[in-house]
């Protein structure tokens, strides 16, 4: 049993960190670009892109939150991508 728990901590859990990358990112990309997409075609503000307008800050800045968003998801896919080369699956 204390092996067993030894070898655990050894190994480095990252698939909570991974978990809550995918999580984060596709609420971005959905707050982000929905808001900017509802903005546009029906002139009205929610979520992001009504925190950003009382933010003062300019229209494009909600899609920048969406690609962040889609930074973060690219993050995740490429760590997902490295481990299973290093795991030997193609």
């Amino acid at each position: 049993m204390a092996n067993q728990l030894k070898n655990r901590s050894k190994k480095p859990d990252t698939t909570s960190g991974q978990g809550l990358l995918l999580l984060f990112g596709t609420i971005l990309v959905v707050q982000g670009f929905g808001s900017a997409i509802t903005e546009a075609g029906w002139d009205t503000s929610f979520g992001v892109a009504g925190l950003l307008r009382a933010a003062d800050l300019p229209e494009w800045a909600t899609l920048l939150v969406g690609f962040a968003g889609a930074a973060l998801l690219a993050v995740v896919a490429r760590r997902n991508y490295a481990r299973k080369r290093a795991a030997g699956r193609p």
